[in-house]
């Protein structure tokens, strides 16, 4: 099983997805490309690469394949696992996607299909201003926060035009506690069902 935590830096996605996966005892990944390019189990040559590629902002083809190529990887490497994961499709289309690049996602879609459910956090900009100040005065996503509504509204949109397993939880007045309450109510009955189909 897929499960999939989405939204802005500062809604709590993180923290929500490294709560959930130990409560279920899923696997939690995130950024998945940096198994191929860190075979020491670090970050240093993926985020030098993503830096690269994030900065030929005049590519969203170009950007939209490299996350693709992490979503296509997630579900090689992980095949057969439970996996929570930070981030996923919605975040790779929000920043890229776009009229032009509609077919990578169509061919992502076909390809690997959909997480088998996705929560979508989010909250308002003076609650993510600040979490992030919190994190650090200096947080160069502090400029995201502007683009709260806007991600919002995308990522939404294209949850609904694939037709996927939905669930949006505004974090603003929630604690991660609480954050994993609502999520843990939401999966529930899915979990049961899914367990109930694997039983012989």
């Amino acid at each position: 099983m897929h499960i999939a935590i989405e939204g802005m830096d500062g809604v709590g996605k993180t923290t929500a997805a490294k709560k959930l996966a130990e409560k279920l005892n899923f696997k939690f990944v995130e950024k998945p490309l940096h198994y191929v390019f860190d075979p020491d189990g670090g970050f240093t040559n993926y985020i030098r690469i993503r830096d690269y590629i994030n900065q030929q902002v005049d590519d969203d083809a170009l950007r939209a394949w490299f996350y693709g190529l992490g979503n296509v990887y997630l579900y090689h490497k992980f095949a057969g696992e439970n996996i929570i994961t930070d981030r996923h499709l919605l975040s790779n289309y929000f920043w890229c996607g776009g009229e032009k690049t509609e077919p990578i996602y169509q061919c992502l879609i076909g390809l690997i299909g959909k997480p088998d459910y996705t929560f979508l956090l989010w909250a308002s900009e003076d609650a993510g201003m600040k979490r992030l100040r919190k994190r650090d005065p200096g947080d160069p996503d502090l400029r995201k926060v502007a683009l709260y509504k806007e991600s919002k509204e995308k990522m939404e949109g294209f949850l609904i035009r694939y037709s996927m397993k939905y669930k949006s939880i505004d974090t603003t007045s929630l604690s991660a506690k609480g954050v994993l309450e609502v999520m843990m109510e939401t999966l529930r009955p899915i979990l049961k069902s899914d367990s109930q189909s694997r039983s012989p």
